[in-house]
Protein backbone atom coordinates (compact mmCIF):
# COMPACT_ATOMS: atom_id res chain seq x y z
CA UNK A 1 0.00 0.00 0.00
CA UNK A 2 1.19 3.10 -1.40
CA UNK A 3 2.11 5.47 1.79
CA UNK A 4 0.02 8.45 -0.51
CA UNK A 5 -2.91 5.86 -0.04
CA UNK A 6 -2.64 5.26 4.22
CA UNK A 7 -2.12 8.80 4.53
CA UNK A 8 -5.89 9.71 2.57
CA UNK A 9 -7.21 6.68 4.32
CA UNK A 10 -6.32 8.31 7.84
CA UNK A 11 -7.22 11.99 6.74
CA UNK A 12 -11.22 10.33 6.00
CA UNK A 13 -11.39 8.95 9.20
CA UNK A 14 -9.63 11.45 10.97
CA UNK A 15 -11.78 13.42 14.39
CA UNK A 16 -9.59 16.61 14.32
CA UNK A 17 -9.70 17.98 10.79
CA UNK A 18 -7.58 20.90 12.02
CA UNK A 19 -4.23 18.89 12.20
CA UNK A 20 -2.41 18.92 9.16
CA UNK A 21 -1.27 14.84 8.81
CA UNK A 22 2.20 13.67 7.65
CA UNK A 23 4.21 10.65 8.16
CA UNK A 24 5.51 11.97 11.37
CA UNK A 25 2.07 13.49 12.87
CA UNK A 26 1.74 11.59 16.10
CA UNK A 27 -1.88 10.00 15.42
CA UNK A 28 -3.00 9.49 18.87
CA UNK A 29 -1.59 12.92 20.67
CA UNK A 30 -2.91 15.13 17.96
CA UNK A 31 -6.26 13.57 18.26
CA UNK A 32 -6.33 12.14 14.38
CA UNK A 33 -7.15 8.72 15.66
CA UNK A 34 -9.51 7.97 18.77
CA UNK A 35 -10.30 4.58 20.23
CA UNK A 36 -13.05 3.81 17.26
CA UNK A 37 -11.53 5.09 14.18
CA UNK A 38 -8.51 2.99 15.28
CA UNK A 39 -10.46 0.04 14.66
CA UNK A 40 -11.60 1.47 11.14
CA UNK A 41 -7.78 1.72 10.48
CA UNK A 42 -7.24 -2.01 11.70
CA UNK A 43 -9.78 -2.74 9.66
CA UNK A 44 -8.00 -1.46 6.50
CA UNK A 45 -4.70 -2.87 7.40
CA UNK A 46 -6.22 -6.51 7.71
CA UNK A 47 -8.11 -6.02 4.56
CA UNK A 48 -4.35 -4.74 2.49
CA UNK A 49 -2.53 -7.31 4.28
CA UNK A 50 -5.01 -10.37 3.78
CA UNK A 51 -4.70 -11.62 7.37
CA UNK A 52 -5.87 -10.02 10.82
CA UNK A 53 -3.51 -8.45 12.55
CA UNK A 54 -2.10 -10.75 16.11
CA UNK A 55 -2.32 -9.70 19.08
CA UNK A 56 0.74 -8.80 19.83
CA UNK A 57 0.48 -6.58 16.46
CA UNK A 58 -2.05 -4.52 18.48
CA UNK A 59 -0.11 -2.02 20.43
CA UNK A 60 -1.10 1.73 20.71
CA UNK A 61 3.03 2.41 19.94
CA UNK A 62 2.87 0.29 16.12
CA UNK A 63 0.25 3.17 15.24
CA UNK A 64 1.83 6.05 16.48
CA UNK A 65 2.17 7.81 13.03
CA UNK A 66 1.90 6.73 9.28
CA UNK A 67 5.74 5.77 9.05
CA UNK A 68 5.59 3.65 12.23
CA UNK A 69 2.32 1.45 10.53
CA UNK A 70 4.43 1.62 7.45
CA UNK A 71 7.16 0.06 9.41
CA UNK A 72 5.89 -2.30 11.25
CA UNK A 73 2.80 -3.62 8.64
CA UNK A 74 3.22 -2.45 5.09
CA UNK A 75 6.90 -2.96 4.88
CA UNK A 76 6.45 -7.08 5.76
CA UNK A 77 3.86 -7.14 2.97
Amino acid sequence: MPKEQLLKFIKGICRNKQVAINPETLLFKEKVLDSMNILDLMGYIEKYLGRRLTDSEIVASNFESIRKIEETFLKKS
